[in-house]
């Protein structure tokens, strides 16, 4: 037999063919590099909307306490913020003493706001919000650094005075270090009551239609009392009544939440009764669904 049949350059076609066989290959081996492998999903962005204020630092300008921060949204991966910034804070020795005895040191008011935020169209207003503080003797460092407070106020001192470390012939001021510690402790205490907002209750919705803005809702929370880091504190709007939250839609480019806000009203799906978190929820619904 002759064997050149075999071992013969093989026909110019099986070459082509062979090459096209590769060429389709390494495109099959591209497009699975780049898109995965069949019936794989991407793992989807994270979705969440947190309108209530985040205090992120609590400063003394020119003898008075003010507070910065924060609220966000991040939308399929992406962070949208909102900021506030020198929002007063006042420490005042409360009306009612009668906790005193109790507590071994005066107890105290701590007033913050009002509050507001502008978050891709949903603006939202909080009214004054106070804590009034019963605070305990080697009941932790806030505790005791408070009680100072307080002694020092109820000696006569003005709250610039206090923060500026002066005391009194019995009572020592307090030191640099303390004030600091000081700053950082009522940071840490707004923070641990404003997430209360969340469980606010959704009492009225006023539908304004008026150029951008289509509703207006109206929030109530408490007044409650609450254990925060050690100390007794009773959350209200500094007159006794419930910390209000009212959220406006505002509609138009760009003004995403406020656009779905309002079609949450449009379609009647909010219902009086609703929490705030449950209407942040119907949102991130609407955002991810």
């Amino acid at each position: 037999m002759d064997r050149s049949f075999f071992s013969g350059p093989a026909p110019r076609g099986a070459y082509r063919f062979a090459r096209l066989q590769a060429a389709a290959l390494l495109l099959m081996l591209t497009l699975l590099l780049a898109w995965g492998a069949p019936n794989a999903q991407a793992a989807p962005k994270p979705t969440s909307i947190n309108v209530v204020p985040t205090i992120t630092s609590i400063q003394i300008v020119n003898g008075q306490l003010v507070a910065s921060g924060t609220a966000t949204a991040v939308i399929h991966g992406k962070t949208y913020t909102a900021a506030f910034q020198n929002v007063p804070v006042n420490i005042s020795l409360a009306a009612d003493q009668s906790a005193a005895a109790a507590a071994g040191c005066p107890i105290l008011d701590l007033r913050l706001g009002p509050i507001f935020l502008d978050l891709l169209g949903l603006e939202v207003q909080t009214s004054p919000i106070c804590l009034t503080i019963t605070a305990y003797h080697n009941g932790g460092l806030l505790g005791d650094l408070l009680c100072d407070v307080a002694n020092l106020l109820n000696g006569g001192l003005t709250l610039s005075q206090v923060l500026a470390g002066q005391g009194t012939a019995t009572l020592p001021g307090l030191t640099s270090s303390q004030i600091s510690s000081l700053l950082s402790g009522l940071t840490d205490l707004f923070n641990a009551a404003l997430p209360q907002l969340l469980q606010a209750v959704l009492q009225s919705i006023q539908i304004v239609d008026q150029g951008h803005t289509c509703s207006i809702l109206h929030l109530a929370l408490g007044p409650i009392d609450l254990t925060l880091l050690g100390l007794n504190v009773h959350l209200d709007n500094c007159s006794n009544g419930p910390v209000t939250v009212d959220i406006t839609a505002v509609t138009g480019q760009g003004n995403l939440l406020g656009n779905l806000l309002c079609q949450l009203v449009d379609g009647n799906q909010l219902s009086l009764g609703s929490t705030l978190q449950q209407i942040l929820n119907q949102l991130v619904a609407l955002l991810t669904g």
